[in-house]
């Protein structure tokens, strides 16, 4: 049996990126964030943005290590 991912709604995604709601919907929008829209309500898998996150993890250059 496959197991169903965990969705956060945008309002709970937004605590976790410590940001507005409507930066989520706008990302989400724009295509850069991935979501679904399920009966006009936006929803993320927990698993993609974890990939979507580390996927623009910025590194510091070694000189301000």
């Amino acid at each position: 049996m496959t197991t169903l991912p965990t969705f956060l709604t945008a309002d709970e995604l937004a605590l976790v990126l410590r940001c507005q709601p409507e930066k989520v919907y706008r990302l989400a929008a724009r295509g850069e964030l991935p979501s679904y829209k399920v009966e006009g309500r936006r929803l993320f898998d927990q698993g993609e943005v974890v990939r979507w996150l580390e996927s623009r993890r910025v590194v510091a250059p070694p000189e301000y290590r």
